[in-house]
């Protein structure tokens, strides 16, 4: 079931695991979204960015033997918000490292680069403020030892991440950046399966 906005504008604090139609129900064909401007445009503009993927996964099915080039992705952000017309999505993709290295250096896979070197092309054309985690299964998890220094990098953007799409920017201070003071938990964030 998909959550619903609290009263301050926002998910409740969490992550939240949905199908790519709940999201989608949720954010951009929701009653109280049928007057946005933006929702519509930026949800295709989604569509479009993830769809080069997925031709990859197709194009290289036997390469990649099951498994799929995303694993998962956050939404956050003023997208994920009652904001009637964000101006982009906001989007952190979960890219599976050994699908990644399956389909290096065959033909359109460049694509799993370009998608994220210039945040601002891609919001340009895209809609999409992409931001990239190499995911990996790790599974020895609690034997931190243990962990390579990938696993340990992987460990730390994801906790980055997912602090930073619960945190909400302080609406007074000049400075926006993260701080001390916008540490705390206050709204929640979507991940969605593909």
């Amino acid at each position: 079931m998909s959550p619903s906005f609290a009263k301050n504008g926002f998910l409740p604090l969490g992550r939240y695991s949905v199908s790519f139609d709940e999201a989608e129900s949720l954010l951009v064909s929701a009653p109280q979204f049928e007057d946005s401007r933006t929702r519509t445009r930026l949800w295709d503009g989604l569509h479009d960015y993830l769809d080069r993927f997925l031709t990859l996964e197709d194009a290289y099915a036997d390469a990649l033997g099951g498994l799929p080039l995303i694993h998962s992705l956050w939404l956050g952000g003023s997208f994920v918000s009652a904001k009637l017309d964000p101006a982009n999505i906001d989007v952190t993709l979960l890219i599976d490292t050994r699908a990644e290295r399956a389909v290096r250096g065959k033909a359109g896979s460049k694509w799993l680069t370009s998608a994220f070197q210039s945040r601002s092309r891609m919001r340009e054309k895209f809609g999409v403020s992409p931001l990239r985690i190499g995911y990996r299964p790790v599974p020895h998890v609690f034997e931190p030892e243990r962990f390579t220094p990938d696993e340990r990098t992987y460990f730390t953007e994801r906790g980055v991440w997912d602090d930073w799409w619960q945190r909400c920017r302080l609406p007074d201070a000049e400075d926006r950046s993260p701080s001390e003071d916008s540490a705390a938990p206050a709204r929640g964030y979507l991940e969605v399966r593909l």
